[in-house]
């Protein structure tokens, strides 16, 4: 029981205010441009252990996922940097 009362406040108080669904919104859009914009300049694009990885990765999928878990290893503040840097925004 009191787990569930936990999980509704977490949901109404955390998870569901105006503020945060514009700032998931936001970082889901820096994530998908950051996809595409590594994708087209892949591998030069990359991190070292990443270009390696994706150099060596047997077929389109896992180049894919190469991608994705260099976007997963970013820092919030990285991946806006990043971001910016690729497609000119500040």
């Amino acid at each position: 029981m009191e787990c569930a009362v936990l999980k509704a406040v977490a949901v109404r108080y955390v998870m569901q205010r105006d503020d945060q669904a514009r700032l998931r919104a936001d970082q889901r859009i820096v994530v998908l441009e950051l996809a595409e914009a590594l994708t087209a300049r892949a591998p030069e694009g990359l991190d070292p252990q990443f270009r390696t990885l994706f150099e060596r990765a047997p077929d389109d999928r896992t180049r894919k996922r190469v991608i994705v878990d260099q976007i997963a290893s970013l820092t919030d503040a990285s991946a806006r940097t990043l971001h910016a840097r690729f497609t000119g925004q500040a």
